[in-house]
């Protein structure tokens, strides 16, 4: 037989083992729960930390957004200066290109201007001369007695001795035949002067007779016959220094003129 202590014994012993893993699940339920929670809720610092870098990241992409756009503007101005550089270059050097332009032409008009005096002031000079020269010409012809036919004689010799000669030139061969003309020791006329033996190579080649005076030559011999004398007293002429001992006065085109 079981006492009555031994019965309340056995009863409670199941009843606290009841209880004792009632709470015992209790806790490892609060345990779990509260493990799960720790496990999914990030830590405060953390998450901080994780959206300061994020913030970072922003910053830094919208400073290198910011650059990249001032970079563009920048070489957008830069380009847009260098264009309006060179525009202004190009306008500056057409300035340049057309005022040397009209300056060119404004000094070949002043250069066609001033030919145009004077080429005026040396035709009325000639125009002048000319007269003068006819004047005197005439003048000469009438005191000297001289002839047309002997004027004519004389510029065909002047033209047979050296139709090319210069101006001078055939004026100094006009003016040694006038000055044996009137030298005693030589005829006194042209003619006679020419016609004098051994004297002037053209009258006895026919050169003399067939010569045609070309108008330089006539009036390098009016000019001669109007009183221009360019060799002095000289009485010869020969192509060369010197002529048999005689003195050299002057020379004048391809000649030179002696006494």
């Amino acid at each position: 037989m079981y006492s009555e202590g031994t019965n309340e014994k056995h009863i409670l012993l199941p009843v606290i083992c009841f209880f004792a893993s009632l709470v015992t699940m209790i806790i490892v339920s609060v345990v779990s729960v509260h493990a799960e929670e720790v496990e999914v809720a990030p830590e405060p610092a953390f998450e901080e930390q994780v959206n300061v870098n994020a913030q970072i990241i922003a910053q830094e992409e919208a400073a290198r957004a910011a650059k990249a756009k001032a970079d563009q503007q920048i070489a957008a101005q830069q380009q847009a200066a260098d264009q309006a550089r060179a525009k202004a270059e190009a306008e500056i050097e057409a300035q340049k290109k057309l005022a040397e332009e009209q300056r060119a032409k404004a000094e070949a008009e002043k250069k066609a201007v001033e030919d145009e005096i004077a080429r005026k002031k040396a035709e009325e000079e000639a125009r002048k001369q000319a007269e003068e020269t006819q004047r005197r010409f005439e003048e000469s012809l009438s005191a000297s007695g001289m002839s047309d036919s002997d004027f004519n004689a004389l510029c065909r010799i002047v033209e047979a001795e050296d139709g090319h000669d210069s101006i001078e030139g055939r004026i100094g061969i006009a003016n040694v035949i006038l000055n044996r003309v009137r030298s005693p020791f030589h005829p006194n006329t042209i003619m006679g002067v020419l016609t004098a033996p051994g004297q002037f190579g053209p009258v006895s080649s026919g050169r003399f007779a067939a010569a045609v005076p070309s108008a330089s030559t006539i009036a390098a011999v009016k000019e001669a016959v109007a009183g221009k004398n360019t060799v002095g007293g000289a009485l010869y002429f020969h192509r060369g220094g010197s002529f048999g001992g005689k003195t050299l006065v002057a020379t004048a085109g391809a000649h030179s003129f002696f006494v």
